[in-house]
């Protein structure tokens, strides 16, 4: 990536909003920890709602399915970020995503939510959390404010580097150790020209 000298040893600024159901989103997050560790970065863990996102839309039962533990799930993470900040929202998502995506694929269940509570030795959080309307307020501040920064309406995950905001990058695997901080400055690159805006490529037919 050319960059100026003064630059050239700056840590970027990243941060994701992401939404802990969405799979693709998964993918994305465990790239960006990947090329955190190795370029030694910080990430601002922020939430995503695809609920909030989908809300008044007829869906076919699958994805309602999908936005219900949206929801739910959504607001026990925004009751661990309340309790233990981004930090902890972090390792909390990532023990949901264990579970929830390599586990047990999509299986909400007593001894996931206990995994997750666990991960981040919660004090004030419980399970009741995911019946709990009152922090939806807090979830739909975190939403709105990854919308505001992408600028227009967009799903999960966005991902902003250096203030520099976009939708995706949608990954369907995880990128290979040696690709991911090749991907992350591409990216980089990409989200600080200006006249650039968008770029896509079909998906391969297996996914």
């Amino acid at each position: 990536m050319n960059s100026r000298p003064e630059e050239a040893d700056r840590s970027p600024v990243v941060t994701v909003w992401l939404d802990p159901v969405c799979p693709y989103s998964w993918n994305t997050a465990r790239w960006l920890r990947d090329a955190a560790s190795a370029m030694n970065f910080d990430i601002d863990w922020q939430l995503a709602s695809l609920a909030i996102l989908n809300e008044g839309r007829e869906l076919p039962p699958p994805q309602q399915a999908r936005m219900a533990d949206s929801r739910r799930i959504g607001r026990l993470m925004a009751a661990v970020a309340r309790e233990k900040g981004a930090a902890g929202l972090a390792t909390a998502y990532f023990a949901f995503g264990h579970r929830y995506f390599d586990q047990s694929p999509g299986v909400v269940d007593d001894d996931l939510i206990r995994d997750v509570l666990n991960s981040v030795d919660a004090k004030d959080t419980t399970e009741r959390a995911m019946t709990d309307g009152s922090l939806d307020e807090l979830l739909q501040q975190s939403h709105a404010a990854g919308q505001n920064a992408l600028g227009e309406t967009g799903g999960s995950p966005i991902v902003s580097i250096d203030g520099h905001a976009f939708f995706g990058p949608v990954l369907t695997s995880l990128p290979t150790p040696g690709d991911s901080t090749a991907l992350f400055h591409a990216i980089a690159t990409l989200g600080a020209t200006a006249p650039f805006t968008q770029l896509q490529r079909p998906r391969p037919a297996h996914v």
